[in-house]
């Protein structure tokens, strides 16, 4: 098993805490209240798989921080399809299946190519999935389509997340790893600037949304930074 450094553990650990910690927000949205409205069903089901096909990248590299990680994320993921399905009344036995095949489709990917290729072209092709399996997501916040069952603080950790996964894929020389969290965090910016226009969201913070001592530090900012028309346009 890799020993790491005792900063790289912990660097691995505050990454896995910011990227599992963004998908129970969404998962107490999508069961709360029931919406799912600006949530790729496609992005949760390509997720599915590609986390189940790190998990055996993990496994193969010997990558205690990773494993654990990729573990814990496809089970925050799994129990967030069933919220989904739930929220948007989607047809259990068709989309329910569609999830199952996609972890399935991880796996077998997963241990044929670690088995015949071994884990460079794995790590390859999950770094290649990883940059799809945001696309969805993306594509839904550009075409300004509303978003409203995307949780704010989901969508803040998870891009807080691809940044520090980056900084320990650069940091444990694993650039597969490194390449998949720079596309993801590019992805992740696109979503958060729909999602959290900044304008919106500042005048928001000073208008109470997260307190009254976070109001006070924004007030100042906000004055100067005065809402605009163009600032409704995004349907988020």
């Amino acid at each position: 098993m890799k020993v790491l450094p005792p900063v790289l553990v912990v660097l691995g650990a505050v990454a896995s805490f910011f990227s599992l910690s963004s998908t129970v927000p969404q998962v107490l949205r999508a069961f709360r209240s029931r919406s799912a409205q600006g949530v790729s069903w496609g992005s949760v089901l390509i997720s599915l798989g590609t986390f189940v096909l790190w998990c055996v990248y993990s496994a193969v590299v010997a990558d205690p921080v990773q494993l654990v990680n990729n573990t814990l994320a496809f089970g925050l993921l799994a129990l967030l399809a069933v919220g989904l399905l739930r929220a948007d009344r989607r047809r259990w036995w068709t989309d329910g299946s569609a999830a199952l095949l996609a972890a399935a489709a991880g796996a077998v990917v997963g241990i044929a190519l670690a088995a015949a290729l071994g884990p460079f072209v794995l790590a390859m092709v999950g770094t290649v999935v990883s940059a799809v399996r945001m696309w969805p997501q993306t594509r839904l916040a550009i075409s300004r389509a509303p978003m409203w069952g995307l949780d704010p603080w989901a969508t803040t950790l998870g891009w807080l997340g691809w940044l520090v996964w980056t900084a320990y894929g650069v940091g444990v020389g694993d650039h597969a790893l490194t390449v998949s969290s720079i596309t993801g965090f590019v992805m992740q910016s696109t979503i958060m600037a729909f999602r959290l226009p900044p304008r919106r969201t500042l005048h928001a913070v000073a208008g109470g949304r997260l307190g009254p001592v976070a109001a006070r530090i924004a007030t100042p900012v906000s004055g100067r930074f005065p809402m605009r028309a163009a600032d409704f346009e995004l349907a988020a």
